[in-house]
């Protein structure tokens, strides 16, 4: 059982009788929140349609009005400076359903969910600063109070900002932790309730892994997915509500939909979890990686199963083989080539089950400072105009080894190791600034590795992203030579190429990568020309 729901059950059994629901017959109730709201109304496996249906379902007398106020795009200062003021003098239409603030907010409710927060911590105007999230408290106290006065609900509910990116220890998760803890002291002082709508999701993404190693229940890092993510934003929703009833509904349908996931025979998955924002220190990594079993839908009796990992030649596994049907492992190696192959062993009986992990070879990565000069009118991409204190250095092959001090802060190297956790998942060409940094408006960033090659050649780079919001642009040198400028946006262009050559032993590719606003992530990949495999290459994160 997940520790979440472990947590529930055993808070259900503390309290020895099931607290009355909260939820009444005839309730007036007013979701408030951004684009995943919106994604809710607008379709029907969206937590919106969830949630009606099956308040339907368990009380089919209950005659509710529920209302879906949802904006794209939109952060909590938005909804209280914008939305909510905007709409006591004038309409104001939700992105989708036919909603409309000044309509909703004209007559009482009973029930309000706000759902905000991501966009605040995913827009980088929010800084990863303790005065600064003491102002998103203080504006969420205010939205509180303008919806009491309008609406005068019997309850109001503060959600958890859901997850941003599925790795728990991701730089913008950990602001959403301290959000989480700022939202539970005000709901405290504003006597309001919480719903645990973020440990809800990512106790289903937990769950799901064990499955399916590759699955998403939030694929874009930002929306999760329907119906189940969805599911799990409901399901938070009506445990605030303390309804046992819809509570267990919710708990079916989540069920239902991991149980689609589970493989038909016995195989093995694992999750692989780099440490976010490691010191560029050394060449030797240290990783972890979780293996489970799954006896598979067909199986007539479970089994428990020895594991244990083959590793390459120089590589080394902290612990001996362990009989558990999960199991943890820690590694040690120089992942010297673009994609290190481990081999996860299980004997289960007398069959032995083998499962395939590739291990990328990382980036050496600089956080650099805000950038916004290289942006002109119309957001179009002119780095020349404004050119980061430590480029030079960096160009001329310099200072890879020590931090830069611009007088003001220090930026740190740090290595970037792709996971599933994050955009473009496993990709090993793929950098993902926000497993390093919180980021901020209009910041630069270094990536450099070093590629071996046993000879002269020429190759392609292919700069790529996969976001779904986002302003790139990029600078890219080879060995001190700059070989390509582009810039990749939200409007449909996610691909570049351009043209460079490797000489015979090791060679530098240094990206530089600024970003207007929103997502960030991008791949830098060296392809081949026609003729050519690029087998023998190697890549290091430290110098050479």
């Amino acid at each position: 059982m997940s520790v979440f729901r472990m947590a529930w059950v055993a808070g259900m059994m503390a309290t020895a009788v099931w607290a009355e629901s909260l939820l009444k017959p005839n309730d007036r109730i007013i979701f408030v929140g951004d684009s995943i709201t919106a994604q809710s109304v607008g379709s029907a496996q969206g937590y919106y349609h969830q949630f009606t249906n099956e308040v339907h379902n368990v009380y089919p007398a209950y005659s509710n009005e529920v209302i879906g106020l949802g904006f794209s795009g939109h952060t909590l200062f938005d909804w209280k400076d914008s939305l909510e003021v905007r709409s006591r003098t004038q309409s104001v239409p939700a992105n989708t359903g036919g909603f409309d603030v000044q309509t909703a907010f004209a007559k009482h409710g009973d029930i309000v969910f706000i759902l905000l927060g991501m966009n605040d911590i995913l827009r980088p105007t929010m800084r990863d600063d303790a005065a600064v999230l003491l102002t998103w408290k203080a504006k969420c106290r205010e939205l509180i109070k303008a919806i009491r006065e309008r609406v005068t609900p019997r309850e109001i509910v503060l959600c958890e900002i859901t997850p941003l990116t599925e790795d728990p220890l991701a730089p913008k998760n950990c602001v959403r932790d301290r959000l989480t803890q700022l939202a539970g002291e005000l709901a405290t002082e504003e006597k309001c309730r919480t719903a645990a709508t973020g440990a809800s999701v990512f106790d289903a993404v937990a769950r799901c892994r064990r499955v399916k190693q590759d699955y998403h229940v939030v694929p874009d890092t930002v929306h999760p997915q329907m119906p189940l993510g969805h599911a799990a934003i409901a399901r938070g929703m009506v445990a605030a509500l303390q309804d046992d009833k819809l509570v267990a509904a919710f708990d079916a349908l989540i069920d239902a939909e991991i149980a689609k996931l589970a493989p038909a025979k016995p195989c093995v998955t694992y999750w692989f979890k780099p440490q976010p924002g490691c010191p560029a220190e050394r060449a030797e990594q240290v990783y972890q990686l979780t293996c489970f079993w799954n006896d598979g839908t067909e199986a007539k009796s479970p089994r428990v199963p020895t594991f244990s990992l083959e590793v390459p030649k120089g590589w080394t596994v902290a612990e001996a083989p362990v009989t558990k049907t999960e199991a943890t492992f820690t590694l040690r190696g120089v992942p010297e080539r673009l994609q290190n192959e481990m081999t996860i062993v299980a004997k289960a009986g007398e069959e032995t089950y083998r499962q395939t992990v590739q291990i990328p070879s990382p980036w050496r990565v600089v956080c650099g400072p805000d950038n916004g000069g290289a942006w002109g009118p119309n957001s179009v991409y002119q780095p020349t105009n404004s050119l980061p204190f430590m480029e030079a250095d960096l160009v001329a092959g310099k200072h890879f080894l020590e931090p830069f001090t611009d007088g003001k802060k220090t930026y740190g190297w740090q290595v970037n190791t792709p996971c599933i956790d994050y955009t473009a998942g496993d990709d090993p060409n793929s950098v993902v600034p926000y497993s390093l940094t919180f980021g901020s408006e209009n910041d630069v960033l270094y990536a450099v590795r070093w590629i071996y090659s046993a000879k002269d050649r020429p190759v392609q780079l292919q700069l790529t992203h996969r976001t779904f919001s986002a302003t790139l642009g990029f600078e890219l040198w080879v060995n001190g030579t700059l070989v390509m400028t582009a810039d990749l946006n939200r409007s449909g262009k996610n691909k570049d190429l351009g043209k460079a050559s490797l000489k015979q032993g090791w060679n530098c590719l240094l990206a530089r990568n600024d970003h207007l606003q929103w997502q960030r992530q991008f791949a830098c990949a060296l392809l081949p020309v026609e003729g050519d495999t690029l087998d023998d290459l190697r890549y290091s994160h430290v110098p050479r």
